[in-house]
Parts: C-alpha cells; sequence; structure tokens
C-alpha cells in the first residue's frame, strides 16, 4: 500500500551496490527504514537529501511486516539555508542525529515529539542564529519528550541536580551524579528559557563543555548504548 510520510534522517548505510538504508524518524510512525536507490533514471538522485538531520517527504510501499520500507521516492520538505554550511551547525547537527539514533529506539510515532524536532532544527537553520547554547537546551527539552525532565527547580534550599533521582535537593553528597552550584543554577537556567534566550546565556566554553558532559550522563543513566558517542569531541572542540 502506497504512502507519505515525513521523515528526519537519522543516517544512512550503503547497502549493495546502488541502493542505501536510511534510519530515519517519521511524523506518521515514528523509527522507521527506508531502503531507496541511489541511482536515479528519470529523476533526480536522492543522495543529497539524505544527509542526518535533512527533512524529507518519503513515497513508499508499506508492509508492516517488514523492518524496511521500500521507498519509491525522496523529496525535501524543508531545504535548510545555514545548517549543512555552517560547522558550528553541522557539528550540532551530527551530534544531535547521533544522539537521536541511540535514544528514539521505539517505534510507536510521536507527532508531538516529531515536531518539537522539526521546529528546533528550522529555528537553529535562522541564519541570525549561532546555535552557541542549542544542544544543551535541545537535549532537556528533548527530555520531556522522553519522559525524565526534571520535577523541580532550583532554589536555595535545594541547589543540588541529582541525575539519579531527576530533581534538585538538598543533598548534595553523590558527586557523581550530582551537579552542584554553580553549575546546578545555570543548568537551571537552560530550564527557565526558550532556545533564543538560551542563546544569550552567558556560559563560557569550560561551563558549557561540563555542563554538556553532566547532560550526557543525565541521558547515559537512562540509555545504556549511549556509552560512547562520536560526534562529542568535534562538538566540544568548536563551542570550547
Amino acid at each position: 500500500m502506497k504512502q507519505k510520510t515525513q521523515a528526519i534522517i537519522l543516517n544512512t548505510a550503503k547497502y549493495g551496490e546502488n541502493k542505501l538504508i536510511i534510519n530515519s524518524y517519521t511524523r506518521e510512525y515514528g523509527r522507521m527504514g527506508f531502503i531507496v536507490s541511489a541511482i536515479a533514471a528519470k529523476k533526480a538522485s536522492p543522495l543529497p537529501y539524505c544527509q542526518p538531520l535533512f527533512q524529507n517527504e518519503v513515497e513508499f510501499n508499506y508492509n508492516p511486516t517488514r523492518d524496511l520500507q521500500q521507498a519509491k521516492s525522496l523529496s525535501p520538505a524543508y531545504a535548510y539555508l545555514s545548517i549543512p554550511y555552517k560547522t558550528a551547525k553541522s557539528s550540532i547537527a551530527f551530534f544531535i542525529a547521533e544522539v537521536l539514533r541511540k535514544t528514539l529506539v521505539f517505534t510507536e510515532k510521536n507527532i508531538g515529539l516529531y515536531d518539537f524536532i522539526s521546529a528546533s532544527l528550522k529555528m537553529l537553520d535562522i541564519p541570525e542564529i549561532k546555535g552557541t547554547n542549542f544542544h544543551l537546551k535541545f537535549l532537556m527539552t528533548l527530555s520531556k519528550y522522553l519522559g525524565f525532565y526534571p520535577a523541580n527547580r532550583y532554589s536555595q534550599t535545594t541547589p543540588y541536580f541529582d541525575i539519579e533521582k531527576s530533581k534538585f535537593t538538598d543533598n548534595g553528597h553523590n558527586t557523581h551524579f550530582i551537579i552542584s552550584p554553580p553549575y546546578s543554577q545555570m543548568f537551571d537556567q537552560l530550564l527557565d528559557n526558550e532556545f533564543t534566550p538560551c542563546e544569550n546565556l552567558k556560559i563560557t566554553g569550560n561551563d558549557r563543555s561540563f555542563l554538556l558532559n553532566k547532560i550526557i550522563d543525565y541521558y547515559k543513566y537512562r540509555f545504556e548504548n549511549i556509552n560512547t558517542i562520536n560526534s562529542l569531541d568535534v562538538l566540544q572542540m568548536v563551542f570550547h
């Protein structure tokens, strides 16, 4: 049965001589894999649209018994203006794609989650946006959709963030799984602000790296397959 869906590319892999396997998160079906021909006959090649986090419309023959669907056509649903051409933004895109690939392991659709990812990437793509703290804010908002958003907020009586319990607390003894002041207050600012105000938060390169590592620890505690993130070193170097 022929269907169409919006899809955000997570990664691709070569399959045979002239095909690609596309790993994606779709709006109508959740996590889904496609096989697509990398060599076009009469139509334009889909290869330019198969980059991480590119947003496409895919037409395919839906077979619920198959793990990989046969894509008939793939075309851009949104054309990026700056993400593919700016080193900082493309580094963010590769990092986010890797995190999404390792966290969106379920197959069920979640239209709210898809729309959040899509809208966030379109905001990052605005040429005037530098994206300096974008990845920090994105990961924290993503945790809301994945079910482990912080339960409360920073205060003078609860100045420590407990990664295990997912809340601010007055106990700072569990040092490995604790974000202590002043970093806990910076962490709270990421929760307090939307994407655009987060752009203007005064966070040094060292503090940004520290916060990112702690947020990754926050994810690692809940996802066993986030042992290593290959794109992290490049991202840290760009925004240090």
